[in-house]
């Protein structure tokens, strides 16, 4: 399961670096579960959802920010589980204040080679504080 778990998440960075969301959507598991813990009123793009909410994700980051960086700097995979350590800075268009973060992401994919879970730590902290002029 490991070698699966791996080739996902490896599929899963690929994909989310071309940009190519219908093809990361297609990735999740129909039940999947995706969560970026936060105040979705003071950042619209955290919160919780369904695999039908992932593209809001994408599309509403992309319209509130500029990303400049997001590196994953270690994958580690034990079975079906992996996590994603890594960095992100993006910039925050209405105030122009960065968000520049060490991020976790935890990921599961099941037994057919779907993600079933997206779950990312997050400096949430200071995405709030950029996001307030």
């Amino acid at each position: 399961m490991s070698d699966q778990t791996r080739d996902v998440v490896n599929e899963l960075l690929k994909r989310m670096g071309e940009g190519d969301i219908p093809a990361v959507v297609a990735l999740f598991a129909d039940d999947a579960h995706w969560e970026v813990p936060g105040d979705s009123e003071i950042a619209p793009w955290v919160g919780r959802c369904g695999v039908a909410g992932i593209p809001d994700f994408f599309q509403t980051m992309a319209r509130l920010t500029v990303r400049e960086l997001f590196e994953v700097e270690r994958v580690l995979v034990d079975g079906p589980n992996a996590v994603l350590i890594g960095r992100a800075r993006v910039v925050v268009r209405s105030t122009g204040k960065a968000i520049d973060t060490p991020f976790a992401v935890d990921i599961v994919v099941n037994a057919e080679g779907r993600i079933s879970r997206f779950y990312m730590f997050e400096d949430s902290l200071g995405v709030a504080r950029a996001m307030r002029p």
